[in-house]
């Protein structure tokens, strides 16, 4: 997926109030740092420096409190406030993520580091986010690492462990490639998995899965209702047409977006030769049972994040190229297959984000 940046609204007051407020910050940030100032002015300098020397200390051995105010200016960090830190996520979201969505920011926590906040997007549901103190950096979404740190200490899990994990072994191996139709990272694994897909396609299952989500009988995905649909649409392609799936969604990653599937989709259908009816009505009557099937996937493996590669009903931790991917799938053969000798490149690693 690659998002697009919808240009700047002239007057509006969500981001007029985000930028009053990061200039703020900034003044703020200025006044904290006059000494450097005053570094650049030689002939004032020595006589404040011999004038502050005493005072100081005369402070700091009589009155704790009073040096600790006035030291403390020099320690003063711009943390927003949890109003602050509302008005600059709105802005920042609906600025650069989501353009032109109605979103709602709400029940704002501060969890020590960083602050949490619940967003509300129309058609998606309800999301928690975080935005670190000084908003410089924005997670969509986090990763609760209690249970990986009760396993450390149990000595479950050793952070000395080097390499991947084994795969359990099996004569077939089952490869499941979990996403979301417009996540860009997992664009990106759908790529990569692509040669490793027509070198062990013959061998070995590989089979796409859809993070999507359910409250009540709405159903909703990360990026859009446009992402959703698609997701059914690549369904079921890999249902009825699976030899023809991997082209297509290599046609539609260079073609369309969660901004224009519904109308894009049509197109690298026809280049690779797909029968678009069957496809709509597939869509329009397999849609719940299709999404059903794959929530009940995705809370079966406890998966969230896009994407997510499991071999063997194993998690796969390595690194993102096609090489890695078939070695990995590799191990899990019990006797593996003469194509498992073939060397896939050796293209630079892709980033390791995730939706």
């Amino acid at each position: 997926m690659t998002k697009k940046k919808t240009p700047q609204k002239q007057g509006s007051p969500l981001i007029k109030n985000v930028k009053k407020n990061l200039k703020g910050w900034t003044k703020k940030a200025k006044k904290t740092n006059f000494i450097s100032s005053l570094a650049d002015k030689k002939n004032i300098l020595i006589p404040i420096i011999t004038f502050l020397i005493p005072v100081l200390f005369f402070m700091l051995a009589g009155n704790s409190k009073s040096a600790q105010a006035i030291l403390g200016v020099f320690n003063k960090k711009n943390i927003l406030s949890f109003e602050e830190a509302q008005s600059f996520t709105k802005g920042f979201i609906t600025t650069e993520v989501l353009p032109d969505q109605e979103i709602e920011i709400a029940d704002i926590k501060d969890l020590g580091s960083v602050y949490s906040f619940e967003i509300t997007i129309p058609n998606q549901g309800e999301f928690i986010s975080y935005v670190t103190k000084d908003g410089h950096f924005v997670f969509p979404s986090g990763y609760d690492t209690e249970e990986f740190r009760n396993q450390v200490s149990s000595g479950e899990i050793s952070l000395n462990d080097s390499g991947p994990k084994e795969m359990p072994k099996s004569d077939r191996p089952q490869v499941q490639l979990f996403l979301m139709s417009f996540c860009p990272y997992g664009n990106q694994a759908e790529e990569i998995m692509m040669p490793v897909v027509d070198l062990l396609g013959e061998v070995a299952d590989i089979v796409p899965r859809y993070i999507v989500s359910r409250a009540g009988s709405s159903y909703s995905s990360l990026h859009g209702e446009q992402e959703l649909n698609q997701d059914v649409r690549e369904l079921c392609v890999y249902k009825y047409q699976p030899e023809k799936f991997w082209d297509f969604l290599k046609e539609v990653n260079a073609n369309c977006s969660y901004e224009n599937a519904d109308t894009c989709w049509t197109g690298p259908a026809r280049t690779v030769g797909i029968d678009i009816g069957k496809i709509s009505q597939c869509e329009k009557e397999e849609f719940s049972n299709l999404l059903d099937q794959e929530i009940a996937l995705t809370e079966q493996h406890d998966v969230s994040g896009s994407p997510t590669l499991l071999i063997n009903n194993t998690l796969y931790r390595g690194n993102r190229t096609a090489e890695d991917f078939k070695q990995a799938i590799c191990s899990a053969f019990n006797n593996p297959p003469e194509e498992c000798s073939v060397i896939l490149g050796d293209e630079a690693e892709a980033a390791q984000g995730g939706c």
